[in-house]
């Protein structure tokens, strides 16, 4: 046991990426093999190693404590993102498993997905410029080739794939430069280092900071650059679906969090036009996400535009920053939060309407009409995995604390405005949900709802996640309540 805990301490905080390397290597002796009981003991092995991963994740912080050199960080923060790409890749892995395990190139694929895991884990773990952009741009190009790989059979996306990757191509090269104009400022590869030295007001610090905005807002699809995004979720594989959404977006965010506290800065600095700014962008995001959701009849366009509403939401979480509503830190935690958020409510939701699509041959809204009546319990798993996005009212909270304590002649325009734009976001997130959950009860088209067939997993897999979501819908009503619940000392509700 003491030879365990020596090597664990000495590979901290690295266990995730060598569990991972140690079972892409045992692949790699595979990977051209089409026996079926080989690939199901592979995914058995990559499933327990993510598992292993995640619980050595955990444990490595509890018992060493932070960790920090000239090119690794691992604080409490970067420990929660390394634990949220670990679940992710978890739940990846059982997505691809069921829709590619029959395809000749499976244990390939599979290995392409652990390359791309760890790639993940180095983005959030790095501290130095260089290291960033190398597995950043690596990422990137894993990706790709994953993505690729799990449409081969899929002849209609093959053109789309190119022009989805065109964007993230961009935000490389965007990110190149905004390092080099970094590092040519300071000759510094650290950006804490950078926020504490003189050069902190440099003219090209403020112009990377500016490219690194444009190149972040490109790579998440925002409004007006959508086009690419949803032609390709239209048309390509469930699985590839899956990969965009739970790996490529988060590891965006994370992306994105390795710059908060130089974008803090002159947000801080800069905070009325900056707020201007960014609430005009959250409205244009937040609507044009909202309309294209409600006006579509496509399943799969109706989440993916949900999934960018959700994505703009971060770019609020920087208003509510601008605006003086909420500190730094506050804003991390509701970006990690919302991350959570999204993944516990998506994951499941996703697993279902793929299966519906694939029992009815068709994504349209009108396949889950009457779904209420004929499977009354998975509809009623669905609805409270749905209605986990009211826990996105939670932003009211900081405008209520800010506007408690200031004279109300005070509050200024812009707060005012800003109040209104979490208002309207959250009314059009409640019309959407109650239109899919409208369709539940409709009068069911003839044969459609009796196509739909789940296998008894999907079950499982849903209900596990419907009671983690209620779990933490109880867990913060009586935090709200002020009643005391020993056994936890994590709080839902500090923000």
């Amino acid at each position: 046991m003491n030879i365990v805990l020596s090597i664990n301490e000495k590979i901290s905080p690295l266990q995730s990426v060598i569990i991972l390397s140690i079972v892409i290597l045992i692949s790699s002796f595979f990977a051209i093999s089409k026996s079926k009981t080989i690939k199901r003991l592979l995914i058995i092995l990559a499933s327990v190693s993510l598992i292993i991963a995640f619980y050595l994740n955990i444990y490595s912080f509890i018992s060493m404590g932070s960790f920090s050199n000239f090119l690794l960080s691992f604080e409490y923060m970067q420990m929660i993102e390394v634990s949220i790409i670990i679940f992710s890749a978890l739940n990846l892995l059982f997505f691809i498993s069921i829709y590619n395990v029959d395809s000749s190139h499976f244990i390939k694929i599979m290995i392409l997905f652990l390359f791309s895991t760890i790639c993940a884990v180095f983005i959030v773990l790095a501290r130095n410029s260089l290291f960033i952009f190398t597995s950043f741009a690596i990422f990137i190009l894993t990706i790709f080739q994953l993505v690729t790989s799990l449409n081969l059979k899929m002849d209609k996306s093959r053109p789309y794939i190119f022009g989805y990757f065109l964007r993230p191509t961009l935000t490389v090269i965007l990110f190149f430069f905004g390092f080099s104009l970094f590092y040519v400022a300071t000759d510094f590869k650290d950006f804490n280092q950078i926020m504490q030295s003189e050069y902190i007001s440099n003219p090209l610090i403020i112009l990377g900071l500016i490219v690194f905005g444009i190149a972040v807002y490109i790579y998440f699809f925002l409004f007006p650059f959508q086009s690419p995004y949803m032609k390709l979720i239209k048309r390509s594989d469930y699985s590839s679906n899956a990969v965009i959404w739970f790996s490529y977006f988060p590891v965006g965010i994370f992306m994105f969090s390795k710059l908060d506290g130089l974008f803090s800065f002159f947000i801080e600095k800069n905070n009325l036009y900056l707020s201007i700014f960014f609430i005009a962008i959250t409205f244009l995001c937040v609507l044009a996400s909202s309309i294209g959701a409600f006006k579509t009849n496509s399943i799969r366009r109706i989440v993916s535009f949900l999934f960018l509403f959700f994505i703009g939401i971060f770019i609020l979480n920087i208003s509510m920053l601008s605006a003086g509503i909420i500190t730094r830190i506050s804003m991390s935690w509701f970006n990690i939060s919302n991350i959570i958020m999204v993944l516990l409510s998506f994951i499941p939701i996703y697993s279902i309407i793929s299966s519906i699509e694939k029992n009815t041959g068709s994504d349209s809204i009108n396949n889950i009409r009457g779904f209420g009546r004929s499977n009354i319990y998975m509809c009623i798993s669905l609805i409270v995995i749905f209605l986990s996005w009211f826990g996105f009212a939670y932003h009211i909270n900081p405008f209520i604390k800010y506007f408690g304590s200031v004279n109300f002649l005070k509050m200024g325009i812009i707060n005012m405005i800003l109040l209104l734009a979490v208002a309207i976001a959250f009314i059009f997130l409640l019309i959407n949900i109650f239109r899919i959950i409208f369709q539940f009860f409709r009068k069911p088209l003839t044969g459609a709802v009796e196509k739909i067939v789940f296998p008894k997993f999907l079950y499982i897999y849903v209900t596990l996640y419907a009671l983690v979501i209620l779990a933490i819908a109880v867990i913060g009503v009586l935090e709200i309540l002020n009643i005391n619940i020993e056994f936890i000392n994590f709080k839902i509700t500090q923000v």
